[in-house]
């Protein structure tokens, strides 16, 4: 880009911005000059909070929760017009699996949200973390998607100074390992520390990294990042994703409203007394022409193969890199239509905070085989720790009655110790796993990582798809639907208000009752005082 006459790092551009900030910092011109910053870095470093501290705003960006696409705020500060975009973290658990596609696109489109482009990049680093050779090369993977100048519009922010005590960050630099070394070489020893505790109460770290970055950009001969233009293709790209995703949300909303109204209408059956799960199994399952699944799970617990091994082919959903968005796929199965819906996993770690996104597509996965899913797989890796308290939070966001339709899926079953069996696995699995199985009913399968094109793998399937229509058929053939659980729960409380209300009835009658026959005994008693 060329440097123009009008560029803010000019002589004649500080003396035009002095002119026009005689009224103070604050003063609201669109004469300012203008400071584009992106925030870049891992989940949890603290970019939404600094992009507040910059701005001055204290609630600009929503701090506290993951931030799920790019998000741009303006404040006028120190003579400038102070435009920050604040960007999704990147993962740095599941090394296995990676950071999502979709974080990914974010980060590439984050430095085209403030166009022409960025004067600087801001990558943000916990002042007490520790870069090791992974960290180092995530960064360097990172921020390479922006192209090869990226790294001479870089600087290195670190939050929560604070946590540094009485060690200068010069010392902390100084006294780091080789990794770090590399990444502050990479950035040519650029860096400012924040301390976000000072929010509100002193201006002048603000005012010093705002320094630094003019210094910067002066280096830079007054050029700020320039956007590729495949850049500005992944922006056009992600609305068009955007409008597409609305169209089919609206599409499958309408569907499931269609079932919903059906199943409603045919699900007034009453339960034949004396009816018991023993009888049912009995008189064998009742097969059904068609079977809906949903896979729910956390990351990396195998949704995806376990769902390509139930359909027998290994194309119909992507393995390999986390699942973005509910996919539905269907095959036919033993002469009857399997739909499957594969589903976004949720963080698994103790700290991990679920994305609202992830949230939202849990709750559309039921809609997209309406009239609802007959049973929702849980799957559950038999070499992984089960954490009950997330697994109940993310299934109930369908309601309480999802736990009737559910069946746990253990995956990786090969992975089993030898001569244990699944049986022994669940004994001594604890009491979270245990919670569990109760909760469902003590139905479960497992599956293990083998050609899906085998007999044994068959096998497995066929054995699943046996005990699903066990359950169907205890559940009345009914498929699941959060609609028709609200409406029973509706009518339960129904119920219950007017079994409250016949009851007080009943005791103000027995009350009334009870009065009359006093009187009538004062009036006996009377009565005979006068004989």
């Amino acid at each position: 880009m060329a440097l123009h006459s009008s560029d803010p790092f000019t002589a004649e551009g500080k003396q035009r911005a002095a002119k026009t900030t005689e009224g103070g910092p604050n003063h609201d011109s669109p004469s300012l000059p203008e400071l584009r910053l992106v925030l870049l870095g891992r989940k949890g470093t603290g970019k939404s909070s600094s992009g507040n501290t910059i701005l001055s705003i204290s609630g600009g960006f929503e701090s506290g929760k993951p931030t799920e696409e790019c998000v741009k705020r303006r404040a006028d500060i120190a003579s400038y017009r102070v435009t920050v975009v604040d960007t999704p973290g990147w993962e740095w658990y599941y090394s296995g699996n990676g950071t999502p596609a979709w974080v990914t696109r974010e980060t590439m489109r984050s430095v085209t949200v403030c166009s022409p482009g960025p004067h600087a990049l801001l990558l943000v680093i916990r002042s007490s973390a520790s870069v090791t050779e992974d960290y180092f090369r995530q960064v360097e993977e990172h921020l390479e998607l922006l192209g090869k100048t990226a790294w001479a519009h870089t600087m290195l922010l670190f939050t929560r100074g604070d946590e540094l005590g009485s060690i200068p960050i010069e010392q902390r630099i100084q006294n780091a390992g080789k990794s770090f070394q590399k990444l502050f070489e990479r950035c040519e020893n650029r860096f400012h520390v924040l301390e976000n505790k000072r929010f509100g109460k002193d201006d002048a770290q603000v005012k010093e990294l705002i320094r630094k970055i003019e210094e910067m950009v002066k280096e830079r001969g007054g050029r700020h990042y320039e956007s590729d233009p495949l850049l500005l293709g992944i922006e056009v790209e992600g609305k068009r994703r955007a409008r597409e995703r609305r169209k089919k949300q609206r599409i499958m909303e309408t569907q499931a409203q269609k079932g919903i109204i059906k199943a409603v209408l045919t699900t007034d059956v009453l339960v034949p007394e004396g009816l018991d799960e023993t009888s049912l199994f009995s008189r064998g399952s009742r097969r059904l022409p068609e079977l809906r699944l949903v896979l729910l799970g956390e990351r990396e617990t195998g949704k995806s193969s376990a769902g390509n091994t139930i359909l027998r082919g290994p194309t119909f959903f992507q393995t390999g890199q986390a699942t973005e968005e509910c996919t539905r796929q269907q095959a036919e199965i033993s002469g009857r239509m399997v739909t499957v819906v594969d589903v976004p996993g949720w963080e698994g770690c103790p700290e991990g905070i679920t994305p609202d996104r992830i949230k939202r597509e849990i709750c559309v996965s039921v809609t997209l085989c309406p009239p609802g899913p007959h049973v929702l797989l849980l799957t559950l890796r038999v070499d992984a720790i089960v954490r009950a308290s997330a697994v109940r939070e993310h299934l109930e966001l369908l309601g309480e009655g999802i736990w009737r339709h559910t069946v746990l899926l253990f995956t990786r079953g090969d992975q089993l110790r030898e001569g244990v069996t699944i049986e022994q696995h669940i004994q001594g699995g604890g009491k979270d796993l245990h919670w569990l199985m109760d909760k469902c009913g003590n139905r479960y399968h497992v599956i293990s990582s083998i050609a899906w094109e085998s007999d044994s793998s068959k096998a497995q399937v066929t054995s699943l798809l046996e005990k699903i229509e066990k359950m169907i058929s205890l559940n009345r053939c009914e498929a699941f639907s959060p609609v028709v659980q609200e409406i029973r729960e509706l009518g339960k409380q129904k119920n219950e208000r007017f079994n409250m209300k016949l009851k007080e009835v009943n005791e103000k009658l027995q009350r009334q009752e009870l009065e009359l026959k006093r009187m009538r005994e004062r009036e006996v008693k009377s009565i005979r005082r006068i004989f």
